[in-house]
């Protein structure tokens, strides 16, 4: 499946007044291996868990306003939305490169590489009531939870 494929099947996916409980970054172990973020979600009046996986993340960013995110529990989420626009990815990754604390020859900076693998990438986003939580992946799946 092409990136807009995945893109276009995530935007229909219906996750709107269902309620975050939840997000999870699990790190890549190894170089072979790839991170991913698993975000948690319950639909109340379905009384039905589900859980997001974003694999093979590059980047992830939230912004969230707690109280906002509280006034409008539990139907706080808006929305899915992705998009494969390199740019939108390119602005995201560059604006993270400030925070990784650490600095490389030029020769061994990783930023070129991570740019030049935009084309591979998706940018998803949970729009919550109360913030969004962006995240640089190739794909995606979901799963319910049963607890």
């Amino acid at each position: 499946m092409n990136t807009c494929d995945i893109a276009e099947k995530f935007r229909c996916i219906d996750a709107h007044d269902d309620t975050v409980e939840g997000f999870e970054f699990v790190p890549a172990k190894n170089r072979r291996s790839a991170a991913k973020v698993i975000v948690t979600l319950f639909r109340h009046w379905e009384n039905r868990r589900y859980q997001v996986v974003f694999r093979g993340c590059a980047n992830f960013q939230v912004v969230l306003d707690a109280d906002v995110l509280l006034g409008n529990a539990p139907n706080n989420t808006a929305c899915f939305d992705a998009s494969t626009d390199v740019a939108e990815l390119e602005k995201l990754v560059r604006r993270h490169r400030q925070g990784w604390n650490v600095t490389y020859q030029k020769s061994i900076d990783p930023l070129a590489l991570k740019l030049a693998a935009l084309d591979n990438l998706l940018l998803f986003k949970v729009n919550m009531f109360g913030g969004v939580l962006q995240i640089a992946a190739r794909n995606f799946s979901i799963c319910r939870v049963t607890r």
